[in-house]
This record gives structure tokens, C-alpha cells and sequence, in this order.
């Protein structure tokens, strides 16, 4: 962000980054909606996506075994991780197809299918966790609140304004991805801090 030059949908003349104008996929476009270059920002945020990707494979590659105990939580766990998998891939696509008109659209699906499938994928992880009897009910109802929120986000991005229609739009949309990146860090957070309890639990 510190490194965009200025440029959102509706508002050519800005010198910086727009909090509630500008996408987080803004700051991986080469060039600015008002032309400037933006070439070391885009590098920047390649990086970023690519070791969000990496660590989110990381993470849902080893989580299944932490179900092992209840087959039925084990094997649901096993299609979260799948879709969560399948997302980290999207996401790299995100990152790879940036949002310059020449691949707009290709960016577009991944994105669409990043968030889709981890609501999948976090589905899934909720029912795993209310029907394992080895982790707490708060770590359930915390992950119930982000699947909720990730459901809301994909209607609103299917089915709500589209960002280039009009200011309001564009603040609606570009709020709403900022709210579920909150949400997806502090979601990530408290599932650590849980995971880490429930090893610390069962190693004594």
C-alpha cells in the first residue's frame, strides 16, 4: 500500500492508496486505473499471495491428523482440507493473473473460486470440530461465525452491486473484501492458539 502510486475506479487523481476505494488485488496491477507504474508494488504483492498460498497448503496439508481420533470429524476434516488445497491454488492464480484490463477476468474467476471453495472447506472444518469431542465448542462456534461471514461475502460478490457501477458500489465491495481479510487473519489466530492447545493438552 505504501508503495502504490494512486489510482482507483473513480478517482483518477489520487497520489496514494484508498483504503475504501482500492482493492487489495489493486496493489498487484502493473499499472494504475490512472496509468502510473507500479511495477515494484506488484512484485511486492506476488510475494505476499504466494507465501499466504504456501502457508495456508502448509497448514491444511497436516490439520487432518489432528481429527485421527473420530473418523467421521477425521474424513471431514480430510475434504476441508481438499478444498482448502484446491484455494490456495486459486489464490496463486489471484496472484499470478493480476487485475490490468489484459487479465481482468481470468483474476476475476479465481477469485470467485478462492472464496468459494474455502466457504467449502470451512464448512466442512465446522462440522468436524462440533463432532470431535476432543476440541473445545468455542473453537467450533468461533469457525461456525467465519463459514457464516464467508457465505455472506460470496453473495455479495455473485450477487450485489458491482464496484464499477457507481462510488457507493465500489466502497461496498472494496469494505467488504477488507472485513473478510480481518476476518480470515483473526479466524487464522484463534484456530492457531486452539490447535496449539489441543497439542499441549494431549502431549501431557
Amino acid at each position: 500500500m505504501f508503495f502504490y502510486p494512486g489510482g482507483s475506479r473513480f478517482n483518477d487523481n489520487a497520489e496514494h492508496y484508498l483504503f475504501f476505494e482500492n482493492f487489495i488485488s489493486h496493489l498487484g496491477k502493473k499499472t494504475t486505473s490512472s496509468g502510473l507504474d507500479n511495477s515494484f508494488g506488484a512484485s511486492l504483492f506476488k510475494l505476499g499471495i504466494y507465501i499466504i498460498s504456501c502457508s495456508f497448503a502448509l497448514l491444511f496439508v497436516f490439520q487432518p491428523l489432528l481429527f485421527k481420533n473420530e473418523s467421521r470429524s477425521y474424513k471431514l476434516s480430510v475434504f476441508s482440507s481438499i478444498f482448502a488445497l484446491c484455494s490456495a491454488l486459486a489464490f496463486i492464480g489471484i496472484g499470478y493473473y493480476s487485475a490490468d484490463p489484459s487479465t481482468i477476468y481470468i483474476h476475476l474467476v479465481f477469485v470467485k473460486i478462492s472464496f468459494y471453495l474455502f466457504f467449502l472447506s470451512s464448512f466442512a472444518q465446522s462440522i468436524a470440530l462440533r463432532i470431535n469431542p476432543l476440541f473445545p465448542n468455542k473453537l467450533f462456534y468461533v469457525y461456525l461465525l467465519f463459514t457464516c461471514i464467508l457465505l455472506l461475502y460470496n453473495l455479495l460478490i455473485e450477487f450485489g452491486p458491482k464496484p464499477n457501477f457507481n462510488l457507493f458500489s465500489l466502497i461496498l465491495q472494496v469494505s467488504a473484501q477488507k472485513t473478510i481479510a480481518i476476518f480470515f487473519l483473526f479466524n487464522f489466530i484463534f484456530q492457531g492458539y486452539g490447535i496449539l492447545s489441543y497439542l499441549k493438552i494431549n502431549h501431557d
